[in-house]
């Protein structure tokens, strides 16, 4: 076989292109593959098919996946044509994306790489700029947002991650496998952003959607959801959360009224208290029993605490609301600060917690892929650009088809 049939047959070549040449250029280290059209080759408009003259022509390279140790560089001098309809139009190349100085093959290559390693290893593997890795990125998930089908799936979890610190956020939308959604901000407008653009039978196809307690996700939800009070499910890590917050509180507050003495063991202890009771060893156990007599409002509300967590897990039944109201009632009655605030929240947003247990919903897939969001930035040490890091989201966890282009 030939040096120009093997270069025809790696580059997936077909009519009306061929390879010209192959040369071998030892100064830059690379192999340069000449390509052309052949000069009675039919040309059509890439727009409507239409027979068209040739107009002129333009040179052009791009990165090829590499040969040994040389660089691949593939040359062409691509035809225009001129179409009455749409004017003078550039015919598209079979091994590369408009636009992209890259095949096709390099760029599934670099985006493999992508998916092990950072941005920087791969600059430094493949002497990329990061411009250039972030131009593959952004065709390659573009093409499998152009992919994905348009039906979202019956369970949807929004929740926020950090881009820069505690500055500025961005709302993820996620169902059970992937995220759907990478909205700025954390406001009403970013949740109804991503809603707003659903049909109505998408929107009506949505079973459950699940959130913390974000006023701004219930508004926007709300404006777009019929049934939204059926529908709105409150995540468990969030009023587990704000369980342990006022426990933590009162544990605290009550740190400085007992004798000196036992202020270290409090502190030494301060974790045992928010972890549960089926985790606890029997010696961390003791220990906080003996504490119990001089910490008597951290102990009421660890109960109350260890008891919502059993009411959340017990299988939903037509009783599951009374029994919630009445633990509510009951940290109510207790008269700890932090406790009855966290009872007046659950109280109101009771319907939101019974929809969670009914529906058996959570938003632990989407709390997973926000840890690994904030892993996924550690590694890159830290984004910039906002644009890119939404990219770089969707790219990773979107479950994107991002096949390149025939």
């Amino acid at each position: 076989m030939s040096k120009r049939a093997l270069y025809a047959q790696i580059l997936k070549l077909s009519p009306p292109w061929q390879v010209m040449s192959v040369a071998l250029d030892e100064l830059k280290k690379a192999v340069i593959v000449c390509v052309s059209v052949r000069a009675n080759a039919r040309l059509v408009c890439p727009r409507c098919d239409r027979r068209c003259p040739r107009y002129d022509i333009r040179p052009r390279q791009w990165r090829h996946l590499d040969t040994s140790e040389y660089h691949t560089i593939i040359r062409a001098d691509v035809p225009r044509v001129e179409c009455p309809e749409h004017g003078c139009l550039t015919v598209p190349v079979t091994w590369a994306e408009p636009g992209s100085r890259y095949s096709g093959a390099f760029e599934m290559h670099v985006l493999d790489w992508l998916r092990e390693a950072s941005i920087q290893a791969v600059s430094r593997q493949f002497r990329l700029s990061w411009n250039a890795i972030d131009g593959i990125m952004q065709r390659a998930v573009k093409r499998g947002l152009a992919r994905r089908l348009p039906t979202p799936s019956k369970h949807l979890g929004v929740d926020e991650v950090s881009f820069r610190g505690k500055q500025e956020y961005i709302t993820l939308v996620s169902d059970e496998h992937r995220i759907l959604a990478v909205e700025d901000g954390r406001d009403a407008n970013s949740l109804s952003r991503y809603l707003s653009k659903l049909n109505k039978n998408q929107i009506n196809r949505i079973a459950t959607i699940t959130m913390d307690m974000n006023p701004a996700y219930l508004k926007a939800a709300f404006v777009h959801l019929p049934d939204a009070k059926q529908k709105v499910a409150f995540d468990h890590f969030h009023v587990a959360q704000n369980l342990s917050e006022a426990l933590n509180q009162t544990r605290k507050r009550e740190r400085h009224r007992v004798d000196f003495g036992l202020r270290k063991t409090i502190h030494q202890t301060r974790y045992h208290w928010l972890r549960r009771a089926d985790q606890l060893s029997k010696d961390e156990r003791a220990q906080l029993d003996a504490l119990s007599a001089s910490l008597i409002d951290t102990a009421v509300v660890w109960t109350f605490k260890e008891r919502a967590r059993e009411l959340w897990y017990k299988p939903f039944t037509s009783h599951t609301e009374v029994k919630w109201r009445r633990w509510a009632r009951a940290a109510r009655e207790a008269a700890i600060p932090a406790l009855t605030r966290v009872a007046n929240q659950i109280e109101n947003r009771l319907w939101g917690i019974v929809n969670a247990i009914r529906e058996g919903v959570s938003n632990a897939r989407a709390e997973g892929l926000n840890s690994q969001i904030r892993a996924m930035r550690v590694k890159a040490h830290g984004y910039r650009n906002k644009e890119r890091f939404k990219v770089a989201v969707l790219f990773l966890f979107g479950g994107l088809d991002m096949r390149s282009l025939p």
